[in-house]
């Protein structure tokens, strides 16, 4: 058993690294990092009138405090700036108009973060306009409240006559101050822990939120006293900057901030599909021949069920019946059902059925559908055959033309009738046979 867990851990490590090394993680981050820029301010605005209504709005400069904490003597400043523009945005006073903006603003900022959060869950389909107004809308308004209250649980907690007492017992008083300073840690962890359970558009295993938050948050903690004393320590950098350092540091610390998310929600992904660890440098682009081999195994096992008169197979079932990289058959399902071969139902998990009859798909069918792609791509074909006067004797039948030289390919393009090829073709250009 701990043998196992050693080596999965070791995979784990692998695949993370080739998850930074691909890059996709980094450059969701920096994205993240422009859009939350642009929606910070209407985001706190919103959230600032909620709590207002509440009469609890006093609470958010410690919360954003607590929040630029790592930035060290920039976070009071930066937190007097952020509340300034917040009091500038009158919600009651910006019309219909103004409100429909403010709205439209927040939910594009919750689309994008959903959109990163599917993009590590490889989930292809994000939530309709009306899911996300209403998903959106209940985290933005109901989630400072729940915050609020927590922390001002958590401080009356701290002021009851009994746990005072409590403080003055050994050894209980000093389990009551570990408590104590592993309390914001155990905030951060619960944060994390319901943005993977809620964010993508899937259903996602509690354990394997709870795996990615608890990884996430102690990374968070790490990677705020780390930051902490780079701010310390950058007075040079600070004096080259001048008045943009504030917004440099503040910057730099979203981008940390967004890595340790996104990389938390690999790992609940991870932990929810041990399997996706080890193949994780598996090409998710491969060769149309490697594709066609691939569809075949694919086919099989869900012909097989099918014939068999067994219960449809997931993408679970799959896995663990080819082995290959998850995310390469993840594509190549969605491939296969876009050509029309296969379809999904609406469960969860999700099962994967055939289209056809297994007794009249024929293998040429699938081959064709591989090198021709969809309906969309046999579209852009023939629109780029008609922009460039490609000869249809050159992609009628490749069998035929596979033994061909490329000089008799260009004679035989050259000696296409007018309304085939043109005089600007390449090949009526650089034809070695024909007369300078």
């Amino acid at each position: 058993m701990l043998k196992k867990l050693l080596i999965f851990i070791r995979a784990l490590a692998v695949a993370l690294f080739h998850d930074m090394h691909q890059g996709s993680l980094t450059l969701r981050a920096m994205g993240l990092v422009y859009t939350t820029l642009l929606s910070l301010v209407p985001l706190l605005a919103l959230s600032f009138s909620v709590l207002k209504g509440f009469g609890v709005h006093n609470q958010m400069q410690p919360f954003l405090l607590r929040l630029f904490a790592p930035m060290g003597s920039k976070a009071e400043e930066l937190t007097t700036q952020v509340l300034g523009f917040v009091d500038n945005v009158q919600v009651g006073v910006l019309g219909f108009a103004g409100l429909t903006i403010l709205l439209y603003t927040v939910v594009s900022l919750m689309g994008k973060i959903e959109e990163a959060f599917n993009h590590v869950w490889r989930v292809r389909k994000p939530r309709s306009i009306v899911a996300q107004f209403r998903d959106y809308l209940s985290m933005v308004l109901v989630g400072p409240i729940l915050i609020v209250s927590a922390l001002g649980v958590w401080s009356s907690l701290g002021n009851l006559a009994l746990l005072q007492t409590i403080a003055g017992v050994e050894p209980l008083g000093v389990l009551l101050n570990v408590v104590v300073q592993i309390s914001p840690t155990v905030l951060i962890v619960l944060a994390f822990f319901f943005v993977y359970l809620l964010m993508p558009n899937t259903r996602v295993q509690p354990l394997a939120a709870l795996g990615g938050a608890v990884l996430a948050g102690l990374a968070w903690q790490v990677a705020g006293w780390v930051f902490a004393s780079f701010v310390v320590s950058s007075g040079q950098q600070t004096a080259i900057y001048s008045i943009f350092a504030s917004l440099f540091l503040f910057m730099l610390w979203l981008y940390v901030g967004w890595i340790i998310v996104l990389t938390g929600a690999r790992l609940a992904y991870y932990f929810q599909h041990p399997d996706a660890v080890y193949l994780p440098q598996q090409p998710t682009e491969t060769s149309v021949q490697t594709r066609e081999m691939l569809a075949a195994v694919v086919l099989r096992e869900i012909g097989e069920r099918f014939l068999n008169k067994q219960e449809p197979a997931t993408l679970d079932v799959l896995s663990r019946a080819i082995p290959v990289s998850r995310l390469l058959l993840e594509d190549l399902l969605e491939d296969l059902m876009e050509y029309g071969i296969l379809s999904r139902d609406d469960d969860d998990p999700a099962h994967y059925l055939l289209r056809v009859s297994p007794a009249k798909l024929t293998v040429a069918e699938i081959r064709h559908c591989f090198w021709q792609g969809n309906h969309q791509q046999q579209r852009q074909a023939r629109q780029i055959q008609r922009q460039t006067g490609l000869a249809d004797a050159w992609l009628a039948d490749v069998a035929a033309h596979q033994q061909m030289s490329i000089s008799e390919l260009l004679a035989e393009a050259s000696a296409a009738p007018p309304d085939q090829t043109t005089a600007h073709t390449p090949a009526s250009r650089n034809d070695p046979s024909s007369p300078q």
